[in-house]
């Protein structure tokens, strides 16, 4: 049956690490939901409540799901805060994340500001070894160990905001936090490291309406491979833009975004991968992404104008 070759086909993926070994999983609208990386980003849009979701896999049964939600306040006195939620599924194996983020400016110049950015919060991770049970149609003692965890988190970040160019660096749990790794047959549990997020971009303005928006993110983790995202968007009178993508895990990306509307901003960003694979797996991922928009003082929509703020 389909259904049930694709269920086994999650399965192997999973048993062989894919699934238990998972990181703190990272958007392909990186610049739009740059407080879960960096807390030091919040309230930088006014106040707005933005949702993304993300589906791997296309196609394929029980793939891994990204969906987020946040909501920033503007700026008062100098401060802006926020809260976040994140529910991260790859077949049995569910991540959600709650956090609260504070965020404080230091205006250098007229056209210059330096964020502070605080984050806490906690981690929640399970497995569904139930469903497990009923997909193979027997008792799997590699997981009798395994119990759902919540964890602490605390996180910082830091963001230089300028007329031409933004720079910046988050680490959004500095907390050692337990999740699931399979050895030898076996699942137990295991300690991630904290991840380390790196960005920085420009803006070009090619005329007075048109504008070429470089950007890139890097995510560091010691014993771990690193990762890093090259985007490239072309914005019209910053309403519409287009934009490519280039990651170093052979993944290309193309994104469309809207922001015509004065309380709305939508985005679409497909996400694909070059690379041969002994399993017959299509790596197409999808990303929808939509702001709502309450409120925005003149100096923060300039921002927003001059930097692609994340």
């Amino acid at each position: 049956m389909k259904t049930s070759k694709y269920a086994w086909l999650v399965l192997l993926l999973t048993i062989s690490g894919i699934g238990f070994s998972q990181e703190q999983p990272t958007m392909l609208f990186f610049t739009e939901n740059a407080p879960f990386y960096n807390p030091a980003f919040t309230g930088t849009y006014g106040q707005v409540a933005t949702v993304n979701n993300r589906t791997q896999w296309a196609g394929v049964t029980d793939a891994p799901v990204l969906q987020s939600f946040s909501y920033q306040r503007d700026f008062k006195n100098k401060a802006a805060w926020g809260v976040s939620f994140q529910n991260d599924k790859v077949f049995i194996e569910k991540q959600g994340v709650l956090a609260i983020d504070y965020n404080y400016r230091l205006d250098l110049s007229e056209k210059s500001q330096l964020y502070l950015g605080l984050k806490g919060g906690a981690y929640f991770k399970s497995i569904d070894k139930a469903r497990l049970n009923r997909l193979t149609n027997s008792s799997n003692n590699a997981l009798d160990a395994v119990r759902n965890y919540s964890n602490p988190l605390l996180g910082v970040g830091v963001h230089l905001d300028t007329q031409y160019f933004f720079l910046s660096a988050g680490v959004p749990n500095l907390l050692n936090s337990k999740r699931y790794k399979e050895s030898e047959g076996l699942v137990t549990t295991a300690t991630d490291r904290p991840n380390l997020y790196l960005s920085t971009g420009a803006t070009l303005d090619l005329t007075n309406s048109l504008a070429l928006k470089p950007a890139i993110l890097y995510k560091g983790v010691s014993d771990a491979p690193n990762f890093y995202n090259l985007q490239l968007m072309l914005e019209l009178k910053d309403k519409v833009g287009v934009g490519v993508s280039k990651m170093n895990n052979d993944y290309f990306g193309a994104m469309f975004i809207f922001k015509g509307m004065s309380f709305l901003d939508l985005g679409y960003a497909y996400e694909f991968s070059n690379r041969s694979s002994n399993i017959a797996l299509k790596e197409n991922n999808h990303e929808l992404f939509v702001r709502f928009k309450f409120s925005n003082s003149p100096k923060q929509a300039a921002s927003l104008d001059s930097t692609q703020s994340f």
